[in-house]
């Protein structure tokens, strides 16, 4: 039976005041105030994100001309270049762009991509050793390289030289590197901390060229395709230069000329083409977890390989061999949540904080794993998959907790660890799980004291149904793309009524409302992904209100007005 609700419904306070030389709806403005933007300058660099003007110059980097100069030093005397790129979506990305640029500055390249399930993540020294076979003299690593300083030492031993590029936790002690580009570096120089290992590769070619190749500068933005991918995918936050990277890498996605692209989307069935752009959420379902499925069921050079490819027969060859890895990773990750959810319920129901391992969950899929139980549970999650000696581990956390932080307190314990706040991975001896439970469980504790964790869902603004019309849905798609820190808005809808209540998709799983305004002449469609088991109790004349999401519906060239339900309750 429905409206056994445990989530709670609140709406944000609202902020008074008005934008400073602005004229906008008054709840477009709202909505502009609760993001921070108070002034109309703000507001139309984050409404109409421009790429000439919102791109910030690559040279900002402190270490930037350390970079080119070296670069260049390889260029005239014609030395080798190693790329190492990490085995996710960034990695990957990051590793493509920086094949692309150093190719058309005509360096000679040879690419390294770690295998996730025996390598895992950072520099290793079999990839310095293969490097030293090939005459390689100057390493570039992107998305990751910041911990590894023994490994950087080592490649210098070995006659190379070395170039980080990345974006994750600054240690105390850095490798010594030629240069470091991270943005997440007190002394960068760079304005912008957001960017991913794909955005400060792509800074980087952006420097380069300007300094090789300046005629072929403008032409960089059919690059934007694989930056915005790795922006998305890395869970970056779209605001500030991620925010015009990702919208105009959404267009140039739309018309690709990388046949990769072109294939993975005809073979995937996406609606994608000049007619059809893609947003954040196809990337975030659907190309980010193809690429990424090459990485946890074989090889993350699959889908390097597939990006690179010239070939079309070949990059269909290609990416019909990643759909099929991608559906068996989707098989395997169902099974894995669900036997993991039972193991969650029964040993960590009261505790704060779920640790799941064992031999059975693979290398690959620990992460999707944990983020699945983190967003059912709403407390920090690790999974990880234990081998002979190591326990490998793939955190993923909630907002009230900043994962790295608690590996930090527990990293002695730890043989290494990095990320984000949100995701995270590390390696543990065996013989300190234990301990390392024990004290990661306090130092989560210690975090989440005081703090108000019940479930509970946050509406932006609540609206009358009637004062809804196609106007605000244009202008509210301005706020587009969303994602980490500029998530789509939702909206507490009350004033509706029940027209029609019919179930769609496989198994009657969807529920899909017709419903009209109380207090206007008005009619609008809903959708409810999920929803379908409450069409009984929908019967049409049921008053009811909504959380959702509004958003416009183009069909045969018809614009309406859709909701996106996100939950319901009669009134």
């Amino acid at each position: 039976m429905y409206n056994e609700h445990i989530m709670k419904w609140q709406t944000k306070k609202q902020i008074a005041g008005h934008i400073k030389g602005g004229t906008y709806l008054p709840l477009i403005e709202q909505l502009l105030l609760q993001r921070g933007i108070t002034s109309r300058e703000e507001a139309e660099a984050f409404l109409h994100p421009d790429y000439d003007r919102d791109v910030h110059d690559p040279y900002l980097f402190v270490d930037m001309p350390k970079v080119v100069k070296r670069i260049g030093r390889a260029i005239k005397n014609n030395e080798k270049v190693g790329i190492f790129g990490d085995h996710d979506v960034d990695g990957v990305s990051g590793a493509t762009v920086l094949a692309d640029g150093f190719e058309a500055l005509g360096l000679s390249i040879t690419v390294y991509i770690p295998d996730k399930h025996s390598e895992g993540h950072g520099i290793n020294t079999t990839a310095i050793d293969a490097f030293a076979r090939a005459g390689v003299t100057l390493m570039v690593s992107v998305d990751c390289g910041m911990t590894n300083v023994e490994e950087v030492a080592y490649a210098k031993d070995k006659g190379i030289e070395t170039i980080i590029i990345d974006h994750h936790h600054v240690p105390r002690v850095l490798p010594d590197a030629v240069a470091i580009i991270n943005p997440q570096m007190e002394d960068s120089g760079y304005p912008f901390k957001g960017l991913c290992g794909t955005g400060a590769a792509f800074k980087v070619v952006q420097a380069l060229y300007q300094a090789f190749l300046p005629e072929d500068v403008e032409g960089l933005k059919w690059m934007l395709d694989i930056v915005g991918v790795g922006t998305v995918a890395d869970c970056m936050p779209l605001l500030g230069e991620n925010r015009t990277l990702v919208k105009y890498g959404l267009l140039v996605l739309s018309k690709t000329r990388r046949i990769g692209y072109q294939e993975m989307i005809r073979i995937g069935n996406m609606p994608i083409d000049e007619n059809r752009q893609p947003t954040t959420t196809t990337i975030a379902f659907h190309i980010a977890p193809r690429i990424n499925a090459a990485g946890r069921m074989a090889h993350a050079r699959d889908a390097f390989d597939l990006l690179r490819e010239k070939d079309p027969l070949q990059a269909a060859h290609k990416a019909q061999e990643i759909e099929e890895k991608n559906n068996a990773r989707r098989t395997l990750t169902d099974q894995l949540v669900k036997k993991a959810q039972k193991v969650a319920k029964e040993n960590f129901s009261d505790k704060p904080f779920i640790f799941i391992h064992g031999k059975d969950y693979p290398i690959g899929v620990v992460g999707i794993v944990a983020g699945r139980l983190a967003s059912t549970h709403r407390k920090p999650v690790g999974v990880c998959f234990v081998e002979d000696g190591v326990t490998r581990c793939s955190f993923r956390s909630p907002k009230t907790v900043h994962m790295v932080e608690v590996l930090e307190e527990t990293a002695q314990y730890l043989e290494k660890f990095g990320g984000h706040a949100a995701a995270a991975g590390a390696t543990i001896k065996n013989e300190n799980v234990d301990a390392f439970i024990k004290h990661a469980t306090l130092s989560v504790e210690k975090k989440i004291a005081g703090k108000n964790v019940e479930a509970k869902r946050i509406a932006d603004i609540s609206i009358m149904a009637g004062d809804i019309d196609i106007d605000f849905v244009q202008e509210l798609k301005k706020f587009e793309p969303f994602g980490q820190d500029n998530p789509e808005p939702l909206f507490h809808i009350t004033g509706l009524r029940v027209a029609e209540a019919r179930t769609v998709g496989k198994n009657t799983k969807h529920l899909k409302l017709t419903l009209t305004a109380t207090d206007a002449p008005k009619k609008f469609d809903a959708i409810g992904f999920g929803f379908g088991k409450d069409r009984d109790v929908l019967k049409p004349g049921t008053d009811i209100a909504l959380l959702a999401h509004i958003q416009e519906n183009e069909w045969n060239g018809n614009v309406s007005i859709q909701f996106n339900i996100v939950d319901w309750r009669a009134v």
